[in-house]
C-alpha cells in the first residue's frame, strides 16, 4: 500500500493564476482614464424647451421672437404676436463682439422701457434659426444674450438648405 500525502485519491486543488498580465491593463487604464479627464469640460446652458412645455401656457398679452442668422456678422430679428409679424429689425457688424453688442441693444430696447428696467412687452417664445456658416460658438453667445435679458423659453431650428 503507498500513500500519497494523507489524502488518497485525491487531486490537488491548488494552481497558480498569473494576475500580471491583468495588473499591466489595470494600470493602463487607470493612467488613461487619469490624463484623458483633464480635457473633459462639463458646461451647461440652462434654457428651457420654446414647444411642448408649459411654455406655451404663459400669457396671452406676448411676443414671439425670431432671430435668424443671414451670416455670422448679420441677423434678423422678428417680433411677432399671434404669428403675425409686428416688428423686424436687422443687427449688423463686423465683428461677432460687435453683433453681440448689438443684439443685446435691440433686444433690450424692444423688451424694457428708457427710463427703467420696467418691462414694456413679455417674450413668450425665442427661436433661433443659425445657417450653417454660423458656428457654434456664435449660437451659443446669442443664447447668451437671449438669457441675459431674461428669455428662458428658447429654440434652436435648422434651416435646411440655408
Amino acid at each position: 500500500m503507498s500513500r500519497r500525502g494523507g489524502h488518497g485519491s485525491k487531486k490537488e486543488l491548488e494552481f497558480e493564476l498569473n494576475l500580471t498580465s491583468f495588473i499591466d491593463l489595470l494600470s493602463t487604464c487607470t493612467c488613461f482614464l487619469l490624463i484623458s479627464a483633464v480635457w473633459v469640460q462639463i458646461g451647461t446652458v440652462e434654457i428651457k424647451q420654446s414647444h411642448g412645455t408649459e411654455a406655451a401656457a404663459t400669457k396671452k398679452n406676448s411676443f414671439d421672437l425670431d432671430l435668424v442668422f443671414k451670416n455670422p456678422e448679420e441677423l434678423r430679428l422678428n417680433l411677432k404676436k399671434d404669428g403675425k409679424q409686428v416688428k423686424s429689425i436687422e443687427v449688423k457688424s463686423d465683428t461677432n463682439a460687435g453683433m453681440l453688442i448689438k443684439l443685446n441693444e435691440a433686444i433690450g430696447s424692444q423688451i424694457y422701457s428708457k427710463d427703467s428696467k420696467a418691462k414694456k412687452i413679455e417674450i413668450a417664445v425665442a427661436t433661433v434659426t443659425p445657417k450653417s456658416t454660423v458656428n457654434y460658438g456664435q449660437l451659443i453667445s446669442a443664447l447668451d444674450v437671449l438669457r441675459k435679458n431674461q428669455i428662458v423659453n428658447i429654440g434652436v431650428l435648422t434651416a435646411r438648405g440655408q
